[in-house]
């Protein structure tokens, strides 16, 4: 039976695309990419950090462009390599387009945990005194990919200033510890109560991390179920992998779309 999310819940949540659907779009094709989330039906979009530093210093120049489609700006995805001088100015950026969640990733990292949680540390401490939240994204390849990574990594952070997300569909893919549907829920479970931010993307085994919502191996009913409960409420962003190419020769357009009616057959 299908899970539906109490509307005085429901309501409190709001869907950003994030741009890695459509091949991170820079420079001119960031409009046209804007009309199309648009059209896909999403409340705001979220972004890479350096697909806009052609914006960085001109931030209202951006925020114009969301205005005049209705959107905001929910997130931005840095890199954990980021100079702190470079994470600070995208802070910047976010504060004065009023979004709130920094998330910071790496790709086949070098670094130990250590290293990251230090880092972090350094990075959320910042945001905390803007009004920001950093969190480590876990990722495949990255210091933070199994679960048991992950969360050495939330764990080591300082509580003051410690904020946690997930991405499910890294989560569904790069978890070992469980079979791949349990795995993002198992996470998600444990750690509701401190839970601020969640990126929505499914895998499976054909399509990988490209697969719109509801075609891999994630539990969404088991995650509805606890969005029905309550506890969260503000930014989720759907996205999918774009830049490995078309997904059983679907548009971007088609795909944020279906993903973005998918999370209505729960109400959301």
């Amino acid at each position: 039976m299908t899970i539906t999310v109490p509307p005085e819940i429901a309501k409190q949540i709001r869907f950003a695309a994030h741009a890695i659907s459509w091949t991170i779009p820079m420079g001119d094709a960031i409009p046209g990419w804007l009309d199309e989330v648009v059209e896909a039906g999403y409340d705001g979009v979220a972004v890479f950090g350096f697909q806009i530093k052609d914006f960085i210093d001109r931030p209202d120049d951006f925020g114009r462009l969301l205005d005049a489609r209705g959107l905001q700006l929910a997130a931005v995805t840095g890199l954990l390599d980021d100079t702190q001088e470079w994470a600070e100015k995208l802070m910047d950026f976010m504060s004065a387009l009023g979004a709130e969640h920094l998330a910071c990733t790496d790709f086949d990292t070098t670094l130990t945990i250590p290293k990251a949680i230090e880092i972090l540390d350094e990075r959320a401490g910042v945001g905390d005194s803007r009004g920001l939240k950093v969190y480590y994204h876990n990722h495949t390849g990255g210091v933070g990919e199994t679960m048991a990574q992950v969360e050495a990594i939330f764990d080591g952070i300082e509580p003051a200033h410690r904020h946690v997300m997930l991405d499910v569909g890294h989560a569904t893919k790069d978890f070992p510890e469980l079979p791949p549907a349990e795995r993002a829920l198992d996470f998600l479970t444990r750690r509701w109560g401190t839970l601020e931010y969640l990126e929505f993307k499914d895998f499976n085994d054909e399509t990988d991390l490209n697969t719109p919502l509801g075609e891999g191996y994630a539990d969404w009913d088991g995650i509805a179920q606890l969005i029905a409960g309550g506890g969260y409420e503000g930014w989720i962003v759907i996205e999918q992998n774009g830049n490995l190419g078309p997904s059983r020769g679907r548009t971007p357009l088609e795909c944020a779309t279906i993903s973005r009616d998918f999370v209505r057959r729960y109400g959301l």
